[in-house]
């Protein structure tokens, strides 16, 4: 019977290893780059990520938020998700993630303009809680 050797890695320290890698269906692996660099805000209008093509190159991309969707969900959920909120990195990440799966490659000048809210985006922001 061989005996293999893994080397255990405690939870705690898997976590702030690797950060969570969203895949699409057509291959492109989106990172939120506020995971890797702690100094890159998770808040507000603008997020950057790290996406990597399925031949493995890659690439900055930045979303940002424009203001009418802003203001149509802080009317929507009553003031309930902020300016603040984590939901505007889960909507950035969906909507880039969108664009990749639809158009198979990355977006222009490496950026993403969200002027326009989905049917998804809506019934998120209804069930979203309130950030601590």
């Amino acid at each position: 019977m061989a005996a293999s050797k893994r080397q255990v890695i405690p939870d705690r320290l898997a976590k702030e290893a690797s950060p969570v890698q969203y895949v699409t269906e057509n291959g492109f692996i989106i990172i939120r780059l506020c995971e890797i660099d702690k100094s890159i805000p998770a808040v507000g209008a603008t997020h950057e990520f790290l996406v990597r093509d399925p031949h493995g190159y890659g690439l900055h991309i930045t979303v940002q938020v424009s203001s009418n969707p802003i203001a149509e969900i802080d009317r929507r959920s009553r003031g309930r998700i902020s300016n603040v909120s984590s939901y505007w990195l889960s909507l950035a990440e969906r909507h880039l993630a969108m664009y990749l799966w639809e158009n198979d490659d990355y977006p222009p000048d490496a950026k993403i303009e969200v002027n326009d809210l989905t049917l998804e985006d809506i019934d998120l922001a209804r069930r979203w809680d309130r950030d601590a």
